[in-house]
């Protein structure tokens, strides 16, 4: 670790960490022996980590499609690529090939346990920012620190709930709101209503008592109505907004008349069309518009509507879109090799030369407070499996009679000693009172807390139990049947103390699942996707693999057919001198 560590520490991209953030690094450099001619990284594999050669060369290739060299280029010791493959998965741009005859040594930081470091202590990010001298870039490359600054800054413009409801490995492509001359055009009407009241105060005479009554009654109800209207307007304005995250499309809307929340959220890998529509000439003018966004999901169509500057929406997820289908076709080509290299039994071109022990994790000593987290915690992650409860204001809801009669008993007890009653008549009643009260609060404690939603890598669960073993039913759903997952918050309290329903439409089972009543439902949505997500790529590489060994025992019969010659050819190898002299056909 010792040489790990002064090594990585010469690098100019870690220059200026601290002593501490070198050595969080450190642990997660991977250190690898190559041989000559070992290739590294092959051109169109998915790029999701950063290469530092610490003994030998490296020699890049890139051929274009007609198989031509294109650009070659050496790494040398201390040299690296590419940082920004640890905040965004790429695509290699050429074959890196080791070269020399004693091979060499690298190190590799995978890019998710980079993040997860970066997240665990933002501070190292600062040190991490590019700077230049004289003679050299230290830091992270310009790109890479645009990236890593997502990571530790959320746009001020969201709600925390927004920052809760993201997923570790998301990051902010784009946040929007409705555009600001929309508002202006929306609180037009109440402002002009103020200004009525204003002139009404002016100009009515006030001969009369009614006209008295008339010129301060009318302008206060309409000034009331027109602040009132304003305000509303301006809190649906600021509640409204839309985001796209290298992950999902999301559009968060904030309905007035019902004062409820509703969001729909769209995987990046369903959006299928894009279009901008101006329709007016203010419109093409100002640059205002909308961004209509076609998807595959049942949320169907999508649209960013009435904000600034809607060719952004269209770059972005054009950008998000080209990135997730050439990372699929990327992995893909990755999954195929992996499979013909097992097939034939070829040794790994990168041998690990650590000892394969991870460094000691410590875990929390289970004291009292971790376990009543666990017990009543609202989301408890255990494994792979994920435990909701209803929020606490339900449980609020549950134990305020229990509650209530403890004050009551309180307040009898010390009107009981007042007016010298019995004792023991008095401690039999307000004792008797109290442990049949105590026993109601503990079932309405047990009934809020047995009421459970779970979420694990292959199905939803909606558990409703009885207290103490009376009674339980159980409703669950695979996860690859769920079609579409809708998070809301509706009514004044649940928009207020941000808690909702989660509605999961499901096929092929009798009614869909819903979590009820659970604090975060926007979190809770972004897990289900990540499930899902999960389990469509399990899926996908499940049925890929039957087709994958066929094609590398095809690959197989046809190598011995060629080795024993007894593939005919198919295409001539010699044109004859004179065409003319030969018959036609």
């Amino acid at each position: 670790m010792t040489d790990k560590y002064e090594f990585l520490a010469e690098l100019p991209i870690f220059a200026n960490l601290s002593p501490a953030a070198l050595d969080a690094v450190a642990h997660i450099a991977r250190e690898y022996a190559f041989e000559d001619e070992a290739v590294i990284a092959y051109q169109r594999d998915i790029a999701n980590r950063l290469y530092i050669v610490k003994e030998g060369r490296l020699f890049a290739r890139s051929l274009d499609d007609n198989g031509i060299a294109r650009d070659t280029y050496q790494y040398l010791p201390g040299r690296w690529f590419n940082d920004i493959w640890l905040f965004v998965p790429g695509v290699h741009t050429a074959t890196i090939k080791g070269t020399g005859r004693q091979g060499g040594r690298l190190y590799i930081i995978e890019g998710p346990e980079f993040v997860q470091l970066l997240k665990r202590y933002p501070s190292i990010i600062d040190e991490l920012a590019p700077a230049e001298d004289e003679d050299t870039h230290y830091g992270l490359s310009d790109n890479a620190w645009i990236e890593a600054q997502k990571l530790k800054l959320r746009p001020r413009r969201t709600s925390s709930s927004v920052s809760g409801a993201m997923l570790p490995e998301e990051r902010i492509e784009l946040f929007t709101r409705r555009s600001w001359w929309f508002l202006l055009g929306r609180l037009v009407w109440p402002v002009l209503l103020v200004l009525i009241a204003a002139a009404i105060l002016v100009v009515t005479p006030t001969d009369t008592g009614l006209e008295r009554v008339v010129k301060i009654g009318l302008p206060l109800l309409m000034t009331v109505i027109g602040t009132i209207t304003f305000l509303l307007r301006l809190i649906d304005f600021r509640a409204d907004y839309f985001i796209i995250t290298n992950k999902h499309l999301t559009h968060h809307e904030f309905e007035l008349r019902h004062f409820r929340i509703q969001l729909v959220k769209v995987p990046i890998g369903q959006v299928q069309t894009v279009e901008v529509l101006k329709p007016s000439f203010l419109a093409n003018t100002f640059n205002i518009g909308t961004a209509r966004v076609t998807t595959a999901a049942i949320a169907g169509v999508i649209l960013f509507d009435n904000i600034d500057n809607p060719s952004a929406v269209k770059q972005t997820l054009d950008r998000l879109t080209g990135q997730y289908k050439s990372l699929e076709s990327a992995q893909t080509q990755a999954v195929m090799r992996q499979s013909i290299e097992k097939h034939f039994g070829l040794r790994p071109q990168l041998t690990s030369t650590e000892d394969g022990t991870a460094p000691p994790t410590y875990e929390p000593r289970a004291g009292f407070v971790v376990a009543l987290r666990k017990r009543f915690g609202w989301r408890v992650v255990e494994g792979a499996t994920i435990t909701y409860r209803k929020s606490f204001f339900i449980l609020l809801k549950q134990v305020a009679l229990p509650l209530l009669v403890f004050v009551v008993l309180g307040i009898l007890a010390g009107v009981g000693i007042s007016l010298d009653f019995s004792p023991l008549a008095l401690s039999l009643i307000i004792g008797g009172g109290a442990f049949i009260n105590l026993i109601w609060f503990v079932w309405q404690l047990e009934d809020w807390r047995n009421d459970i939603f779970q979420l694990n890598d292959r199905f939803v669960i909606d558990v409703d139990r009885r207290p103490f073993g009376f009674g339980e039913s159980r409703k669950q759903a695979s996860i690859a049947n769920i079609q579409n997952v809708d998070a809301s918050r509706p009514g004044f309290l649940p928009t207020l103390f941000n808690y909702g329903f989660v509605n999961i439409d499901t096929a092929g089972t009798k009614s869909d699942i819903v979590f009820d009543y659970v604090p975060n439902p926007e979190l809770i949505q972004s897990d289900i996707f990540q499930r899902i997500d999960e389990i469509n790529r399990r899926q996908r590489i499940q049925d890929g693999s039957s087709r994958r060994e066929e094609y590398a025992l095809l690959l197989d019969v046809y190598r011995q057919a060629m080795e024993q010659q007894r593939i005919p050819q198919r295409t001539p190898t010699e044109i004859p001198e004179h065409p003319e002299d030969h018959e036609e056909i």
